[in-house]
């Protein structure tokens, strides 16, 4: 009897595990992904730009250092 269970239970789990594919994107998530890569691109040029205007800035102030010394 307890072969019978065990066979029962190990086939449920073969067919549960097996058949579980993961579902297609549909538009809303694709629409999900675009947005989100759009938003990491901005932040990313972003910070670039602070660092190039922070650069500028600290340059700018060295060459007013300059004259004044």
């Amino acid at each position: 009897m307890k072969t019978v269970y065990l066979s029962l239970l190990l086939t449920t789990m073969a067919f549960g595990c097996g058949g579980s594919k993961p579902e297609p994107q549909g538009p809303a998530e694709k629409a999900g992904e675009a947005v989100d890569d759009a938003a990491t691109d901005v932040k990313d040029e972003a910070k670039d730009a602070a660092e190039s205007t922070g650069d500028a800035a600290e340059n700018a102030g060295d060459k007013v250092e300059e004259k004044t010394d």
